[in-house]
């Protein structure tokens, strides 16, 4: 019955929010993971608008049940999302860095840490008690019409761990190889589904506990017949390899040693070149480098936080970040390819023959890099953005994206020659690329997002916290 309800829901909304009776089919699609192809979060050459309301255009709309920050992922005629459904309400999120102002009020109050934690828990965390069982959902939608095209229940029960009110228990974005979609929901598994919806396979993990209830988030990703996954935890943490075609377990590293141990939210990242390819992990204050098969090929010390940003390369360099909720200790690494062993800079370095630079306060809390043209782009979450050169860490410039009062978790991407930046709100700031700040666009569809959009090369994939989006320019357009 549920189910059934929830099929009626999105019907309607698509229904409702398609604006006109023609429209050409759009371009096939090919934004198979979180950030696109390589990860790098770029579509030069696609014909998309840079202005949009949530009337002008816009393609369609959908409602989407449940509650999931996953980024929609696109190919060819479909775009797939997912969502947890809960049968009550779920906790409300909120814009900003969550706690901090609310735990500096309570120790102004003059309350133990202890007490504050509990206070500010109580608040911002959700238990599984009060989530109750969740329905953990696949959509797939038309690209050109919105309709849904199928829907997957991957899992029904009650979370293994509660959440934090700014996750949700579908934050997870979605990958596909082309073949086949695969889902993964943190603690519940991996999914594995034919691109018409047929179930394949399911891989089953053991369940972790997460900093504070927080909830997971690390997305798979799929290169050459395998599926990456990583779960770093405060239990046993690990990266494991699963055959795509079968969901057989390749390989599983597990450590429950303390450099191992401790939660992380960071999606890996396939590093792929002409001399090697590897697999790279931002664990907890280090990163690791993997061959295919699972062999370490180096790894670097010195990164600080919970891991969150993602790694990202261009050029055979890669960067990687990873920073706390305060000003300070928030480092980026350029690292040149080829390393070996332990890369790790030694005390007072900032670089050294696998570093190329270092920058000691640039990394975003939760948003990755983007590298585009030439320059390093990270906005942080209270909207300060900083530019440099990718070759030498050179600050370019420093603005707020958008003035004061904006705040960012989406990852930012670029499309002919623009750089985009989806705020906390839901505005989404263009501005140009280059050195210094010329702010082109202010577009603003009036409901919190946290996740990344999805390219295509005539159309943007944007979600909010209630509905999916097709942008698309007015000859393209289903207004």
């Amino acid at each position: 019955m549920r189910r059934g309800c929830a099929s009626l829901l999105v019907f309607l909304g698509t229904a409702a929010s398609l604006i006109s009776v023609h429209a050409r089919s759009p371009a096939d699609a090919a934004w198979p993971q979180f950030r696109g192809p390589g990860g790098a979060g770029v579509l030069d050459d696609a014909r998309v608008p840079i202005n949009w309301t949530t009337s002008t255009n816009v393609a369609w709309r959908v409602d989407v049940p449940g509650r999931g920050w996953s980024s929609p992922v696109a190919w060819k005629d479909q775009v797939f999302v997912t969502s947890a459904i809960s049968p009550g309400a779920f906790k409300a999120p909120s814009t900003g860095i969550f706690g901090n102002d609310y735990a500096a009020e309570l120790t102004a109050q003059g309350l133990s840490s202890e007490e504050v934690m509990k206070r500010v828990s109580a608040r911002d965390l959700e238990s599984t008690e009060e989530s109750g069982e969740i329905r953990y959902m696949v959509y797939a939608f038309d690209a050109a019409t919105g309709r849904v095209r199928w829907e997957r229940e991957a899992h029904q029960g009650a979370p293994f761990g509660g959440r934090h009110r700014k996750n949700t228990f579908a934050s997870e974005t979605p990958a596909t190889d082309g073949e086949r979609l695969y889902v993964y929901f943190g603690n519940v598994g991996l999914f594995c589904y034919a691109l018409d919806g047929k179930p394949i396979w399911t891989a089953k993990f053991d369940p972790q506990p997460m900093y504070l209830n927080f909830g997971t988030a690390s997305s798979p990703v799929v290169h050459d017949g395998k599926v990456f996954i990583v779960h770093d935890n405060d239990g046993i943490s690990f990266v494991a390899a699963v055959d795509a075609r079968t969901g057989k377990i390749l390989w599983r590293l597990a450590s429950d040693s303390p450099v191992a141990r401790g939660s992380g939210w960071s999606t890996p990242f396939v590093w792929k070149r002409a001399d090697r390819t590897e697999l790279v992990v931002i664990r907890r204050q280090h990163a690791v480098a993997y061959n295919l098969d699972g062999k370490e090929l180096w790894r670097l010390r010195g990164l600080v936080g919970q891991s969150t940003p993602s790694p990202v390369a261009s050029d055979d360099m890669l960067y990687l970040s990873t920073g706390s909720q305060g000003e300070s200790n928030r480092p980026v690494f350029a690292v040149r390819a080829g390393g070996t062993g332990d890369i790790s800079l030694a005390a007072g370095e900032t670089s050294n023959t696998s570093v190329a630079w270092t920058h000691p306060r640039a990394s975003a809390y939760t948003s990755s890099p983007l590298i585009y043209r030439g320059r390093v782009y990270i906005v942080n979450d209270n909207g300060v953005l900083l530019v440099m050169d990718a070759k030498t860490g050179a600050e370019i410039y420093k603005a707020r994206v958008g003035g004061i009062g904006n705040t960012f978790s989406a990852s930012p991407w670029a499309v002919n020659g623009n750089v985009f930046f989806l705020s906390e709100d839901g505005v989404t700031f263009g501005i140009e690329a280059g050195d210094k700040y010329v702010e082109i666009a202010k577009n603003d569809l009036g409901e919190m997002s946290l996740a990344t959009p999805a390219l295509a090369p005539d159309a943007m994939f944007i979600r909010t916290m209630t509905k999916l989006y097709r942008i698309a320019d007015k000859e393209g357009a289903r207004p």
